[in-house]
């Protein structure tokens, strides 16, 4: 499956990060239900670098304090999202130097990182950078999943086992199957139209991988589909959230998709209903996406991207072994790669940063 760009133009420093070198896709004729999933790679690699404080680099917005009103005296949430019961603690009162402490210490590692979270029973909205635009890469296998149960409250046993197989596994030639049946391009602009979302276009290419978003967008997607907001039946939300829910710790082409939330968020009181994505390379970037709810009453939505340069320590290798060692994410999972590895352990951190203790609240 065709996930990757091609190398167009580059203005490259070769070394440390690998920070221009553009790709663009190939057309693609490729038959969508025989495809082998093409994700990515990598098993899950030890932490092989000392993590300190660093410096707050990045200005993070204020949030308001979290303070939970008693029953019954709970006012509107600003946005219109559904208050959950607040059966755990509030968001910790330092969140936001949390986060610009994890971010500087992502870019030290060569990665950008934003951040968009939601208290659904305080309304607290902590966010940085939650307008960056990202590729969706296989968190758009939640819209193609909500078009599936949307258009058909009865669908086949064949398109459900789809379903848990996309969802679940994150497996690519499931969802092509599906965005094909479905509608393709149409499904995104019907998510965008039924939840509400600013900033969520169609794919460029028809390739549902591409569908742009950002995550603002994506917590406003989980809020619509735990509020029910977005059209979906109680049963048909509840059925994506069980798939989440029993996400693999490896997707179907064996890359590691516990990456982020899952490994981070280890002590967590409640569920966690993971969706994550992951693809190389965008402007020479891996690019991976954690998203989950999170808690008791799926109190929290998180959201966290990482566009993070392709770095193999080359020195002083010359640009044509660079480019030769970029991963091609639309041939195979390319599950060893040394800087997909580097590249999860960044995102993995970065939660653990936020949230020390192994869990929210």
């Amino acid at each position: 499956m065709n996930r990757r760009r091609c190398v167009a133009a580059f203005a490259v420093a070769i070394g440390t990060t690998i920070a221009a070198l553009g790709c663009a896709l190939p057309s693609s004729s490729v038959d969508p239900v025989s495809v082998d999933d093409a994700s990515v790679e990598d098993t899950h690699s030890q932490r092989s670098e000392q993590w300190s404080d660093l410096p707050t680099r990045h200005a993070v917005p204020p949030v308001p304090a979290s303070v939970v009103p008693s029953a019954g005296q709970l006012p509107p949430i600003p946005g219109g999202w559904t208050r959950a019961a607040p059966t755990s603690g509030p968001l910790p009162s330092d969140m936001t130097d949390r986060v610009a402490a994890a971010r500087a210490a992502a870019a030290a590692r060569g990665a950008d990182v934003a951040v968009s979270l939601l208290d659904r029973s305080t309304g607290d909205h902590i966010v940085a950078d939650g307008s960056t635009a990202v590729e969706t890469a296989s968190v758009a296998k939640l819209f193609i999943a909500d078009a599936v149960l949307h258009e058909n409250p009865t669908p086949s046993a064949d398109d459900l086992e789809l379903v848990a197989r996309m969802l679940e596994r994150s497996d690519d030639a499931a969802a092509n199957a599906l965005w094909f049946a479905y509608g393709g391009d149409a499904i995104v602009d019907a998510v965008v139209a039924r939840y509400g979302l600013q900033a969520t276009t169609a794919p460029w290419d028809g390739n549902w991988w591409n569908t742009m978003t950002t995550p603002d967008d994506l917590v406003e997607y989980y809020a619509g589909l735990l509020g029910g907001t977005g059209g979906l039946s109680n049963e048909a939300s509840e059925t994506i959230l069980s798939h989440l829910r029993a996400a693999t710790p490896t997707a179907a082409d064996g890359y590691d998709q516990r990456f982020g939330i899952p490994d981070a968020l280890v002590y967590e009181s409640g569920d966690v209903a993971v969706k994550q994505g992951w693809m190389c390379c965008t402007a020479g970037r891996w690019v991976h996406l954690s998203t989950a709810v999170i808690g008791p009453q799926s109190r929290y939505v998180l959201v966290v991207v990482s566009h993070e340069d392709v770095d193999y320590g080359t020195g002083s290798d010359s640009l044509n072994q660079v480019v030769a060692a970029l991963p091609d994410t639309s041939l195979d999972a390319a599950v060893e790669d040394a800087s997909a590895a580097h590249a999860r352990e960044t995102i993995t951190e970065v939660v653990r940063i936020l949230f020390p203790e192994g869990r929210i609240g």
